[in-house]
């Protein structure tokens, strides 16, 4: 094709140890061992060798376990144990003198020293419980059981990988894109290999973890009464308690102190966007430093607590019914996200993004309630129907593997300063958007192209705050992480199992067939059973435009689409579905 780079560079850009291909075209040639016109590169090659960064995590556990339970008394039941956990790390990182060589800051503001090049040691992990049983009334009519304990579970293992493949510009390592001199690209020094011959590479940025990290732990107690009630009910009195000892969080140590703060009202800190280090000296040598020093470690503020109430009754015709009420409060220091440094760059901050402070969980729901039917009808040996409801109704929305029910109102651009490319910082909400003592707005255009004034600007963005439950609730402060929640919603779901059944011999054979139809509500009327979804635009509704010479952002209302914060979710959660099934 015009343009294509073999046309300049016969034989492609082997002497780089280029890893791209300028066309579709140019791939297919390269790597087709019988073309007569181009060598043949064979991309098997280079896995495990060359400057081709990968790593190979090895980490192990080791746990020990003992539990006993003692019966009190005929109606006490006692269950105890203690588990111990030993988390190992059996891959040892490249040694690497560049992250001892910056000056960093802790959380406090206090100067420490990182060692990229090292692991944390093996620290047990002690996990104690007891739970009971109580038949108060001896007759099981009235039981109490719960429980307490403390749990420890496993750190998503990409940010042990992320803290290794992250060295920074370690200078034991190939530099990004090149290769050592003396050596051929595919020769690697053992100082450049893991224990495990993982080849690394130096990297724009630096993670490493804490010394002191320790693996996620958590408290959690839990106390529920069980109670025949009149009419042949049941009903259900449940408590749940947890606390964090060990939630992990990202920090970025290369972060320098507040330059000063951002006039009032707001008065969050700002960093002036500079870096602690913009160089590093390591055995004379003056090594730059380009990005951010992203350190894992652990801390003890999230927690969470339930409570539920539930009903059941089963009726002599077969019909078994159900209904329950939960409120739920869950607070944590943590987004949900995959890579390592992402948690501090995409984490909605109000203050020191450094000191994280305590902000709603992402997915817990505040409100829900659930009721369920089943009733099966034998209409001869051979043939029996099971039929079965299930209705939520419920604030917030289910997790679905890549969001959550809550969302936070953040600036579009860096106001405090903190070098973060995420669009990060939580809005400060006016108590009058008209009121330039409270926010200052410069002309702009509309996402039409249309010129848009401050005057305007402040109009709209007033009525945008009124129409918005949370913000409306919150004037005058800086809104919280993950605030503002989705609307209520109601779902109800249908099952119709059919067995059919005969026998063969003197065995019995059933075949059941099942329909569920999903979201049964929107398949009668398509206004029904639809959810709510908070629209981009509405949640990042002030554009950063400039500093004022009073050091006062300005900014630009986005114009959010017909000023609402929740529009109709598109989503198959917003649809019936139906599904068929045998077996």
């Amino acid at each position: 094709m015009p343009g294509d780079l073999d046309v300049v560079f016969p034989g492609g850009l082997d002497f780089i140890g280029a890893t791209t291909f300028s066309s579709l075209d140019n791939f297919f040639r390269r790597t087709d061992p019988n073309h007569p016109d181009f060598n043949f590169i064979d991309l098997n090659s280079f896995i495990g060798s060359g400057p081709f960064k990968g790593e190979e995590i090895d980490v192990g556990q080791l746990a020990l376990y003992a539990q006993d339970e003692f019966l009190v008394s005929e109606t006490f039941n006692l269950t105890y144990g203690l588990r111990v956990d030993f988390p190992m790390y059996f891959t040892d990182p490249v040694d690497n003198p560049f992250s001892r060589a910056l000056n960093l800051l802790d959380e406090n503001g206090n100067p420490e020293t990182i060692d990229q090049g090292k692991l944390p040691d093996v620290k047990p992990l002690f996990s104690p419980r007891v739970g009971f049983n109580w038949d108060a009334t001896g007759d099981r009519s009235t039981q109490l059981r719960g429980g307490t304990g403390i749990f420890s579970g496993r750190p998503p293992f990409v940010w042990i990988g992320n803290a290794i493949s992250n060295p920074g510009h370690n200078p034991n390592l190939f530099p990004g894109g090149e290769g050592t001199p003396g050596l051929a690209l595919n020769e690697v020094p053992d100082s450049h290999k893991t224990s495990d011959d993982a080849i690394l590479m130096q990297s724009f940025f630096l993670n490493a973890i804490d010394p002191d990290f320790r693996w996620p732990q958590v408290w959690t107690s839990n106390v529920a009464v069980d109670k025949k009630l009149p009419w042949n009910m049941l009903g259900t009195l449940e408590f749940l308690y947890s606390k964090d000892i060990n939630a992990p969080y990202i920090r970025n140590g290369d972060l320098g102190p507040a330059i000063r703060n951002l006039p009032a009202p707001d008065g969050r800190p700002f960093y002036g966007g500079v870096s602690l280090n913009p160089f590093a000296v390591v055995d004379g040598d003056t090594i730059p430093h380009d990005g951010g020093a992203y350190i894992i470690d652990s801390r003890s503020e999230g927690y969470n607590y339930s409570l539920t109430a539930q009903l059941r009754k089963n009726f002599n015709s077969g019909l078994n019914t159900s209904l329950a009420y939960t409120i739920m409060q869950a607070k944590s220091i943590l987004k949900s996200t995959e890579i390592a440094f992402e948690l501090w760059q995409q984490l909605p901050v109000q203050g020191n993004p450094n000191d994280i402070e305590l902000g709603f969980s992402e997915f817990g729901q505040r409100h829900r309630i659930v009721g369920g039917a089943t009733y099966s009808q034998k209409w001869s040996n051979s043939l029996t129907t099971h039929f079965g409801l299930f209705v939520e109704a419920a604030e917030g929305n289910r997790f679905a593997g890549a969001g959550g029910n809550r969302y936070s109102y953040t600036y579009v651009g860096d106001v405090n300063g903190d070098a973060s490319p995420s669009n990060n910082d939580l809005i400060y909400i006016p108590r009058d958007a008209t009121d330039s003592n409270e926010i200052i707005f410069v002309d702009g255009t509309r996402r039409d192209g249309s010129f848009y004034s401050a005057a305007n600007q402040a109009t709209d963005f007033e009525a945008f705050i009124r129409q918005d439950d949370y913000l409306g609730s919150n004037r005058g402060q800086i809104a919280e992480r993950f605030g503002g929640v989705n609307p209520w919603f109601t779902n109800i779901d249908l099952r119709i199992l059919q067995d059919f059944s005969f026998n063969a011999g003197v065995k019995k054979h059933t075949f059941q067939a099942s329909l569920d139809i999903l979201n049964v509500g929107n398949l009668l009327n398509s206004d029904w059973g639809v959810r709510k979804v908070a629209q981009g635009d509405a949640t990042s509704p002030l554009r950063l435009v400039q500093f004022n010479g009073a050091g006062t952002p300005e900014f630009n209302y986005v114009d959010v689409e017909n000023g609402k914060t929740f529009i109709d979710d598109p989503s198959l959660f917003s649809r019936w579905q139906v599904q068929l099934g045998l077996r």
